[in-house]
């Protein structure tokens, strides 16, 4: 059917001769149906979706919803590098019967079919070929205000800096350069003391999930619009590795480790040493410390018997940490308390202290 024939201004007559061309259950389809035969230029908008982990899957779970209704979306498929079981983008999309495509994805597939690409936590730089498969380009949601903490772990960095405020950016992306594209969408929350980043990244997948459908309301308004980011306040926030997680006493305050572990908790515990012997730190807790000793030194392991806690003195700008539950080689979790009682009871005063070497 010529494209031409699908404008409604033609009246009565014209609306009468398509009924009985098409049928009534035809007609009640929806033009939304015939304009996809056709070649979307939305809205309902035609979309590939990039991603991978959980923090993407909140994003899917929101354009799927509206493609069912066929309002602001009529397609969704999926490009994944992801993997194995638990809460990922390849299992959802099965789930939801939705087509799932291997990355790197070629450029036969994607021209003309769809109208712009969605990009949430893939981890690819995306080729310029890609992206001009698009009519509307690409957009990126991502776990941060930018230009503040561009790369790939901005939650982890916004919890170990102690920020006290976040957000989710909507972005358009750019070819060769990650996280450098003009904002399209930006919204901004606070970050609590104590919320760790597994806490943190779910606010964020929520708020990035419903911004991004936002953005699509008014989508080409919205692209038009969309303004450079600032050649101020560019912080980078790249891959972590295990090393994270190792305690140098002698350098970190007590601000310091507590936000290394709300930070790494969800990958890694802490990590230090007791005479030689690795000692994991599961729970962390910043702590004030009543009648402190100035002789003291970074690392030393004080029992507080009032409150029955084991602290350990900071270095740095000082202070120190609670000890809640930690793991060493051979034994059960055990807490504070316990690991005092078994291990550090028993040596001489000068002893008791984790090392500050590794």
């Amino acid at each position: 059917m010529n494209c031409n024939l699908l404008k409604f201004s033609s009246g009565f007559k014209f609306h009468k001769s398509l009924i009985i061309v098409l049928g009534k259950s035809s007609f009640s389809y929806s033009a939304v149906s015939l304009k996809n035969k056709c070649g979307s230029k939305g809205p309902p908008w035609r979309v590939m979706f990039f991603g991978n982990d959980d923090f993407s899957v909140k994003s899917l779970q929101m354009l799927t919803s509206k493609m069912r209704t066929q309002t602001i979306i009529s397609k969704v498929d999926v490009v994944t590098t992801s993997t194995g079981n638990g809460v990922n983008v390849k299992n959802y999309a099965k789930q939801e019967k939705l087509d799932i495509f291997n990355w790197p994805v070629n450029t036969t597939l994607l021209d003309g079919k769809y109208d712009i690409g969605v990009v949430v936590s893939f981890g690819r730089l995306i080729p310029e070929r890609i992206i001009k498969c698009f009519p509307q380009g690409m957009i990126n949601v991502h776990a941060s205000l930018l230009p503040r903490w561009r790369g790939a772990a901005p939650i982890i960095y916004t919890i170990l800096n102690g920020d006290l405020t976040s957000g989710v950016t909507i972005m358009k992306i750019h070819p060769r350069r990650f996280d450098v594209g003009e904002i399209v969408r930006q919204h901004s929350c606070s970050v609590g003391k104590d919320e760790t980043a597994d806490e943190l990244k779910k606010k964020l997948s929520d708020m990035g999930g419903h911004l991004l459908i936002d953005s699509f309301k008014e989508l080409t308004r919205n692209l038009k619009y969309a303004v450079p980011q600032s050649e101020h306040g560019i912080t980078y926030a790249p891959k972590v590795d295990k090393t994270l997680s190792i305690i140098d006493w002698n350098v970190m305050d007590s601000n310091l480790v507590y936000n290394k572990y709300r930070a790494l908790c969800g990958l890694w515990p802490l990590t230090t040493t007791w005479h030689g012997t690795p000692v994991k730190l599961l729970k962390v807790c910043n702590y004030q410390m009543s009648n402190a000793k100035t002789q003291l030194q970074p690392g030393d392991l004080v029992y507080d018997k009032q409150r029955k806690k084991l602290f350990v003195i900071c270095g740095g700008k000082g202070g120190c940490v609670s000890i809640e539950k930690l793991k060493i080689p051979r034994h059960k979790t055990m807490s504070g308390k316990d690991f005092f009682n078994g291990f550090v009871y028993n040596k001489p005063i000068s002893e008791r202290k984790f090392d500050n070497t590794q």
